[in-house]
């Protein structure tokens, strides 16, 4: 099978209009982050809830040299000749919310011309006692994967453009040219994310079967400590191979077709959909 197409096939196929299309989703991404962060805070003053966003988040660490786990590590994870400890801890916050502290402890070897790094953290109380892990397992950012197909075709539906496509001038069509319902739309933002959605899943099955996967300390440290593929938990070691898998999937499903242009990208073919300037 052939990917080459021949000038009249070129000609007749609708434009790219990459350039257009990647500015309207930056332009789109952050908008619609700013909105997100906004009800986040409303959330988080009005409601119990202690929601964030990464992009929130800041990190202040100071070396822990009497913190109640220091001697527990140091006791069950010994120094090899080269090793080198750092304990810390570190206090994770972000705006609205007075977040949680975490115990980290870091051991650096040099392997060769390379740093290795090994490290244990839990969340700890103010006297450095550990505490429910879960209180670091936040799905913010995963609930946001997840609601933002459904926010883009908000602003698809009915001939509407979001923000980043009217700057650009661009507009979704189905290929007779017609409107968007809010089924059609939402289909083709679910397909367009899908990456992003197949991440936000994975993130949010491990959050919720954390309780049960989570290990004493001890093995905890152990596993650190003894860092290889056959001592991790198996569910977080498939997620971790997960991951680049996923990356190379984002990266076919995103730019492959504009690299091989057949005049729409997957997901405008699965929903029988086109972009055009208008």
């Amino acid at each position: 099978m052939s990917f080459a197409a021949s000038d009249h096939q070129m000609s007749s196929l609708p434009r790219r209009h990459f350039w257009r299309r990647l500015g309207a989703y930056t332009v789109d991404i952050v908008i619609f982050q700013v909105a997100f962060t906004l009800l986040f805070l409303v959330l988080s003053a009005a409601t119990p809830w202690d929601l964030t966003l990464p992009l929130l988040q800041k990190q202040q660490c100071e070396e822990a040299t009497s913190a109640p786990l220091v001697a527990k590590v140091e006791a069950e994870w010994p120094l090899q000749p080269g090793e080198v400890r750092s304990n810390q801890l570190c206090r994770i916050s972000w705006l609205g919310s007075n977040g949680y502290t975490v115990f980290l402890s870091i051991v650096a070897s040099q392997q060769g011309s390379a740093t290795l790094k090994r490290a244990f953290s839990i969340p700890v109380d103010g006297d450095g006692n550990p505490v429910d892990p879960n209180i670091a397992a936040r799905p913010t950012s995963s609930v946001v994967l997840l609601f933002l197909p459904f926010a883009f075709a908000l602003c698809s539906i009915g001939g509407k453009r979001t923000p980043g496509k009217r700057l650009t001038s661009l507009r979704v069509t189905t290929v007779e040219g017609g409107t968007l319902p809010f089924g059609l739309a939402a289909k083709r933002e679910i397909f367009k994310f899908l990456p992003l959605m197949l991440l936000a899943t994975v993130n949010l099955v491990g959050l919720f079967l954390l309780p049960s996967y989570q290990p004493p300390i001890d093995q905890l440290i152990q596993q650190a400590r003894d860092t290889n593929l056959l001592s991790a938990i198996g569910f977080f070691a498939l997620t971790g191979a997960l991951a680049p898998l996923l990356f190379v999937f984002a990266l076919i499903w995103w730019a492959f077709p504009f690299i091989v242009w057949r005049g729409q990208t997957f997901y405008d073919r699965f929903c029988d959909t086109i972009v055009i300037k208008a």
